[in-house]
């Protein structure tokens, strides 16, 4: 069911209103008070009503790709703080700046451009000790058919649903969390996706035919990425990837590309092993600070003549969904929902999707009129 009512339309303009004001709190209960309309119904639009989140982020995510003509899709996840262990999903997990804390943890997909970037989709991760427990997640709300999907297995789900939707991604972009995982570097492959992921330094490679000759080529064993870049460490060229802006400076990095055969994150007794298997050729990319260690690295299935200007492009996109989320947060109230329920979470983030989606719109074409309606009576 999609806001198909005039009461469930009515609650999802109030709610998309009291997202866009202002306010330091953006839960139910200050925006119904803002709005001047009962909390209990409010809250009751958002975390239980039976209308499908999907159908709104298939709206933002057509409307998105029209508006941004994405060059690549991002994929992230992101931890909202919790202080309750009823909440739908909730475990003591890594949380961004926080650290290890309480939280939730909700697998997206942005479309990025040099226009800027948008949401296109999120879904819940359900951790294995949550879907094991049935009783808890029929508390929290969650579908008695939902089970227990890593993230890289939510995040290609995502991709599946937005192809039946009839958008296909560009190129894809992710950090190591999805990087090191060979499924989902396959799974891409296997649908036809271009990719540039992150690795960590551990990332075994072998060296690829018309690599350029230094020590690490010599070897005939498989080494990994941090040692590679530090054979290369002298070819790394210097790029300027944001500009300085009144709120930031500018960043900028040294980077360098060269072609290698990735061998996976393996043991290394078992390095010797894998040297005389047969593995597609790839691109490794990294950044280091001038003079500096290497602090990031990325493996792309693109050709090794691929210009470095466009992989550094692509590697260092990830700063427009920081921009994102930070909006989001401070702006629209993306971590403020407290209801508990897995229906309530994917309700939220789909209509602050829909509300970053009108700021985009308005800043963008600030005299165009942009609206934010979620609403069908079909």
């Amino acid at each position: 069911m999609y806001l198909a009512y005039a009461g469930q339309c009515g609650y999802g303009r109030q709610y998309l209103r009291g997202l866009l004001l202002d306010g330091r709190r953006k839960s139910v209960e200050p925006m119904a008070e803002r709005l001047g309309i009962p909390r209990q119904n409010l809250g009751h639009f958002v975390s239980q009503s039976p209308w499908d989140y999907r159908e709104v982020m298939r709206r933002v995510a057509a409307r998105a790709h029209r508006l941004l003509r994405p060059s690549a899709w991002l994929i992230d996840g992101h931890p909202f703080v919790r202080y309750g262990h009823g909440t739908a999903g909730a475990i003591v997990q890594h949380c961004g700046e926080r650290d290890q804390h309480l939280c939730q943890v909700a697998v997206s997909v942005h479309a990025v451009s040099r226009w800027g970037s948008s949401p296109l989709h999120w879904r819940l991760f359900l951790p294995q000790s949550w879907a094991e427990d049935r009783a808890r997640c029929a508390k929290a709300g969650a579908p008695p058919q939902i089970a227990h999907r890593t993230k890289q297995r939510i995040a290609l789900d995502l991709l599946d649903e937005l192809d039946q939707w009839g958008l296909a991604p560009p190129f894809v972009v992710a950090d190591s969390d999805y990087g090191t995982n060979v499924a989902f570097r396959t799974g891409l492959s296997a649908r036809g996706i271009r990719w540039l992921l992150a690795v960590t330094g551990h990332t075994v490679v072998l060296p690829a035919a018309g690599a350029p000759v230094t020590a690490w080529a010599r070897r005939r064993s498989s080494i990994t990425v941090d040692q590679v870049a530090a054979d290369h460490r002298y070819r790394a060229r210097r790029f300027v990837y944001r500009a300085r802006t009144a709120d930031h400076p500018a960043r900028s990095g040294w980077f360098v590309a060269v072609p290698v055969h990735i061998a996976g994150i393996i043991e290394r007794e078992h390095v010797a092993s894998t040297a005389d298997r047969l593995l597609p050729q790839r691109t490794l990319l990294w950044k280091r600070k001038r003079g500096g260690d290497v602090f990031r690295s990325w493996i792309t299935d693109l050709s090794a003549d691929t210009p470095l200007a466009v992989l550094v492009r692509h590697a260092t996109s990830r700063w427009c969904i920081e921009t994102d989320y930070r909006e989001m947060e401070q702006a629209l109230g993306l971590g403020d929902y407290e209801s508990r329920t897995y229906q309530g979470l994917h309700h939220h983030v789909a209509l602050v999707s829909v509300a970053h989606l009108f700021c985009t719109e308005h800043h963008l074409n600030p005299k165009g009129g942009a609206t934010a309606s979620v609403c069908t009576r079909s």
